[in-house]
């Protein structure tokens, strides 16, 4: 298995998981940090054209404003 068909099955997984779960973010992110990682996996999301996936991450950017 190649690393960017692993990386891509670990990230599609993590975010599904964060359809019914929150997140468990680190201790110090603030929440501007815990945005920009969201935005930067929607980034991800959308060049590899998983639009279920980029509703999963917009609703959870919604819990956290």
């Amino acid at each position: 298995m190649s690393d960017d068909n692993y990386n891509s099955k670990l990230i599609i997984s993590v975010v599904n998981e964060m359809k019914t779960k929150q997140p468990k973010w680190p201790k110090s992110w603030n929440k501007k940090q815990k945005i920009e990682f969201l935005d930067d996996m929607l980034l991800w999301l959308e060049q590899e054209q998983l639009y279920e996936q980029c509703q999963i991450v917009l609703n959870a950017k919604k819990k956290i404003k």
